[in-house]
Order: C-alpha cells, then structure tokens, then sequence
C-alpha cells in the first residue's frame, strides 16, 4: 500500500501508452514541479462523475474516481504559445484504488495497491493487421509528437498503445484497461474495430 498524488482526468491512461496534457492550475503546476524535482509520478484516475473542483458550500469533492487507475511519469514537456505547460505523461503500472482525500490545495490523494504487471506475451498472427494500424496512427501529426515506437511485438503494450489511440469511448476504454489478458484485450479490440467498419 502506497499514498501517490491523484490526477483525476475524464481519460482513460494505459500502462506503456502516451498522454498529452495542458496544465495551469496551481495545484498540478506544482505537483508537475515536484514529480520533475523528485523524479517520481503521479496516479491518473478516471472521473467517473462529479467535479474535482470542491464545492463552495462543501469542503468535501463531489468527485467519483474509478477504482482503478495507471501511475504516471512526464516524460516530456514544454511551454505551449498561450502560456500553459504542455506536458506528455506516459502510463508505467495499474494500481487499485482503496480510499481518496482531497488537501488544502485540493490535490487529490490516494491510497493505493500496485496490480501485478501482465506478462509479456508475443503477438499472435491473426493480430499483424493490428501492427499496420499503428504504424498508420504514429504518422498522424498529432500522434506523432508523442514519440511512440510503432514496433511493437508485446501483445499487452500494442493492446494498450492502441486503446490509448483509437477513437474510442472512455467507458470502453477503462474496460480494457480492467482487463489482465493482454489476447483479450486484442480480441476485444479488433471486434471494436469491426464495429467500426474498419
């Protein structure tokens, strides 16, 4: 069990996948401040309903966080033209949430279980399409900025770079990121795809 500092967002983040965020609140400047100073990471954690942000009548968050979460490290970062930070986060391991506080600064705190990692696992073959649709992806401007490796033959961190990626909603995306069998995930992904008319 571990106390981490909370980043509650409206995304999902996955282990081994990318994140840009733009941050200017004082809050998470500075607690972006202390991870680079410290070199230590933060938990990202969906918001499921509610508002971070406390109430003025209240001094309790209205907020209901996911029970499940991916811990955080900055792995880039750069001042963006209207002044705010632009930072790139990228997922390390999944924890389970076990109880939240909310400090003076109203940083989100958590105590927190570390989930084993998913064992590494190669691609099948019926999943080589899956390696093109990434490939695809990383030459998007936009994905591109975020320097993901589009050769990757781990079934579990192809899984999760692609959940983090597609267009998809982030309900669906936290039931992927609930999931502990990297083929699953795969599977379940690929049938999304066809859904999707791909």
């Amino acid at each position: 069990m571990e106390t981490i500092a909370l980043f509650p967002l409206s995304s999902v983040l996955m282990p081994g996948a990318r994140l840009p965020l733009q941050i200017f609140e004082p809050r998470y400047l500075d607690l972006v401040s202390d991870c680079m100073k410290q070199d230590k990471g933060f938990g990202v954690i969906l918001l499921r309903a509610g508002s971070e942000l406390l109430s003025k009548d209240s001094e309790r968050s209205d907020a209901r966080l996911a029970a499940l979460g991916t811990y955080a490290r900055i792995v880039d970062w750069d001042r963006l033209p209207d002044g705010k930070l632009g930072i790139t986060i990228e997922g390390e391991k999944k924890f389970r949430l076990l109880s939240s506080s909310v400090e003076a600064n109203l940083l989100h705190r958590g105590e927190v279980e570390w989930l084993a990692p998913e064992p590494r696992i190669a691609l099948p073959e019926n999943t080589v399409e899956l390696k093109g649709l990434l490939r695809q992806l990383t030459e998007h401007p936009h994905v591109a900025r975020l320097k993901i490796s589009p050769d990757i033959d781990d079934a579990g961190v192809l899984g999760c770079v692609l959940t983090q990626l597609l267009p998809i909603n982030e309900a669906v995306k936290f039931q992927l990121l609930e999931m502990d069998d990297p083929i699953l995930r795969l599977e379940q992904i690929m049938d999304l795809l066809d859904d999707m008319g791909q």
